[in-house]
Formats: structure tokens, sequence, C-alpha cells
């Protein structure tokens, strides 16, 4: 009798174990990595799928339309052991393709059903675990051209306003591989955006700029901007170097931007000039990565006082030692010299974005302007504001140096659209800015307690007059 009841005690032990192991101790999980609100051309759905042990027996992803259900996936996991799969956890990534599926436009449900190997008793059948209305979008966003007159020239700025249908989520203009966003808000009529584009140094005078928008489905629509585009050929200049600049400035920079030891000066130095130089290039694109959606400048930009040009904008620099090329690169702005030490002025109201040291720009201090246009000023002595800090046109932002990758002290000088360097001339030029800027921004009413419209219409400053420091050559 006792062996009788041990037996039926183990056996009522391992049908209790099989039991609580087999039995749905909490109903299977479905989330939405990303919100997906509409389904168009090419929609992705990123799903993760979560059940207790025994683990999942079947997942099915499908649309419930007016016409009826429509699979997107189904996936099976088959039995690894006595209890079932054993996968608790599964991400799905799903490509909704509306038009291959022939989907009617219109309200839709996104449906996922997971089956596991658990057993459910007493039960009616499993609900889909995830039920998200959706709507099936096919339509691209209409896009109406309001500005006519379009005329850039390699390396610099130009603006179009354009109109855009409610469901745009995302517009701007396409430049080959740069894409400058639009923004909205400025004028009193939400649906008028406007978007400046550059012309970059680095590509040529047959680009086709291409007004793009996009809706919540991915639906995208796109046109080419007429655009009359004047080519430039920029300056090659060569610059030596020599041992002296190499010893005071390579372990410096090596030092001060955590670099490790090259095998000499010179692979030190190539190394600053190309890696640390694309990492700033990266870093200022970060910085420069929002903009206020209002101008924060008042008229036209002004040049620093008192100061010669060394060098100009997007020069092909060769770099020599002993003679022979070692290194080439493009000079992304405009090298200044005045007196040692000279007061940098902003050279139009914004706000400071960023205010420390930048590899080869050394102490740096970059101003947001609003509408994606920054300013730049490196190789700074000494740094006279913070990050956040709203300063005026003309306010001192430190000093002149020789931080960074400067042979001199000087002022190296950017304006840049979007974190790309475009050609600060015109912004010195304040009938360039009345014939491409201003009256583009007046087109439509302001909405009600908006700052005034930037007054580009103003002369360019008179520089102050005196002695000149005499150009030192500028890396």
């Amino acid at each position: 009798m006792r062996v009788v009841l041990a037996i039926l005690g183990v056996l009522l032990v391992a049908v209790g174990t099989l039991a609580w192991l087999k039995t749905e101790q909490q109903p299977p999980r479905v989330t939405l990595v990303a919100p997906v609100d509409a389904i168009g051309r090419a929609t992705v759905v990123d799903l993760v799928v979560q059940a207790a042990s025994p683990g999942l027996r079947s997942v099915v992803v499908s649309l419930q339309t007016a016409h009826g259900p429509v699979k997107l996936i189904s996936e099976t996991y088959p039995k690894a052991g006595l209890l079932g799969s054993g996968v608790t956890e599964k991400r799905l990534h799903v490509v909704a393709d509306a038009p291959g599926l022939n989907l009617p436009e219109g309200p839709a449900t996104l449906e996922v059903l997971v089956d596991t190997y658990a057993w459910r008793f007493g039960r009616s059948a499993r609900k889909p675990q995830l039920a998200q209305p959706v709507s099936v979008d096919l339509t691209p966003p209409r896009i109406d051209l309001l500005t006519t007159q379009h005329n850039a020239r390699l390396g610099g700025v130009e603006l179009a306003v354009f109109r855009q249908s409610p469901d745009t989520v995302r517009s701007g203009v396409a430049v080959d591989k740069y894409f400058f966003p639009s923004v909205t808000g400025y004028f009193a009529d939400p649906a008028v955006a406007l978007a400046f584009f550059a012309i970059p140094q680095d590509l040529t005078a047959e680009v086709r700029p291409q007004v793009v928008a996009s809706d919540a489905a991915g639906n995208e629509r796109q046109f080419t901007l007429p655009v009359t585009i004047k080519p430039r050929k920029f300056a090659d200049r060569s610059l030596a170097i020599d041992d002296d600049f190499l010893a005071r400035k390579v372990p410096e920079l090596q030092r001060e931007n955590k670099l490790p030891p090259a095998a000499d000066f010179v692979q030190g130095y190539l190394a600053i000039n190309g890696d640390l130089r694309r990492q700033n290039e990266a870093r200022i694109r970060e910085v420069t990565a929002t903009s206020a959606r209002e101008p924060q400048w008042d008229g036209v930009f002004r040049r620093q006082s008192n100061a010669a040009p060394l060098s100009s904008f997007a020069d092909r620099r060769a770099y020599t030692y002993n003679g022979q090329v070692i290194d080439h690169q493009t000079h992304l702005g405009y090298d200044l010299a005045s007196l040692k030490a000279s007061p940098v002025e902003a050279a139009q109201a914004g706000t400071v974005v960023f205010a420390d040291n930048l590899g080869i720009y050394g102490n740096t201090v970059i101003l947001d302007h609003g509408l994606g246009i920054f300013s730049l000023y490196g190789h700074l002595s000494a740094i006279a504001v913070r990050s956040g800090e709203r300063v005026k046109a003309g306010q001192s932002l430190g000093q002149t140096g020789e931080t960074g990758l400067a042979g001199g002290d000087h002022l190296h000088f950017s304006m840049m659209l979007h974190g790309v360097h475009v050609d600060p001339v015109e912004w010195w030029d304040a009938h360039w800015l009345r014939d491409h800027v201003t009256p583009k921004l007046a087109m439509f009413p302001r909405p009600s307690g908006s700052t005034p419209d930037s007054k580009a219409g103003t002369e360019p400053p008179k520089h102050e007059q005196g002695d000149a420091r005499p150009p030192t050559r500028a890396r």
C-alpha cells in the first residue's frame, strides 16, 4: 500500500509540475517598436513578441480592411523539446507593401495573433494581442512652389518657398547627397514652408536640386526645383609645413584631443589634418542639427573689423613638407587676420550653441542665427560666452589666437547651413540679401506676435580703419 501511495504521490507531483509548466501563466505580449498610424508604399512595421515558457507556437500579422483580412506575415516555431519551442521572445520586421497587396485606401486595423504551446483551459479562442487602428494611404503629399526665382552659385545659398498639403510630415530640398529641411510656422499660413538650401562646394553646377515631401505612410513626392547655378573655380593654394610647426602643433593637438602618438610628427600631422578634421566636421553637424525656427539676425552679417583676408572660402589646399606634397584638404571658411588677440565680433545676433575646444579649429564658438543659418569662429585664444547665451551683433565672443591647427594669430570664420559650409561673402553682402532672402521672407503675413522680418536691406557696417597685423600663413 505504501508503495502504491508513493507512486501516486510521484505521479501527482509530475502531473502538477507538468501542468504548472504548460499552463499559461500570463498571456503573450506584442509591442510596436515605433508607432504605426499609416500603411503606405513599403511601410516598415517592427514588432517584439514575448511569451512565457513553454514558448511561442505561431505569430500571424495581418491587416483587417474593408475588403477582408490580408496576411502580412506568418511564422511558426516547432517544438524543441517535451514542453514546447522554448522561444520566449521574437522580433519581427514586416514590410507592408500596400500596392503589392492591392490594399484599398481607407481605415484598417493592424492585428497580431499569437499562439503558444501553453495549455489554456475553459477559454474561448484567443483574441489578437494587438489591434492597432491604421489608415492605408497611397497618395503622396501635394506641393505647390511659390517662389519662381532661384539663382545660386556653387558654394552659395538660395531660398525656396512652397505650400504643402496637411498630411506632410517631412519636406525640404535635396541637393545630391545633402538634404536641407524646411521650416513651417514662419508664415501665418501653416501650409506654407520655407527651405534655405545650398549648392555645396564639393558638387558641380550641373546638380539638380529636388523639392521633396513625404507623409506618415512613407509616400513621397518630389520634383526638380528650377535653379540657375553659376559655376565657379575655387583657388588652389600650397602651404608649406616645416619641422618647427610640426613640433609645436602635433603633440599639443594629440594631447588635447586624446589622439594616440604616431610614429613621427608627419604621420601625426596627417592624422590630425585628415581623421581629426572629419571628426570635427561630424561634431559640427551634430551641433547644427537643430535651429531656431525664427530668424535671429537683423540685417547684413558683419565681417571681422580691421581684418585682412589670409584665405578664402573653399580653397583647394596642397600641403607640402620638404618640397613634397603630403596632403590635400579643402579650407571651409575665411581666415581673417587683425591685431594679435583682437576682439572677435558676432557677425549677427544669435544663440551660442557651442563654446569649447573643437580639434583643428581650436577654441571655437558656434552661433545659431535661426532657419538653419550658423556661424563659426575658430582658433580663439579666449572664449567670452557660454553655450545657451543670446548675443547681439558685434558683441565680443572672445579673442583671436592660434589654437587648433593655426600657424599664426587669426580668426577662422565660417558660415554654415545645417552644418554645410557655405560662402560667407553672400551673407556679408546687403545687396545679395535684398535680392535672394528679404523679399521671400516677406512674401506672406507673419503670425501675430512674431518677431520682425530680417532687415537684410541695410548697408553693411563700416569697418574700423587702422593698421592690420601683417598676414601670417594659416593652416
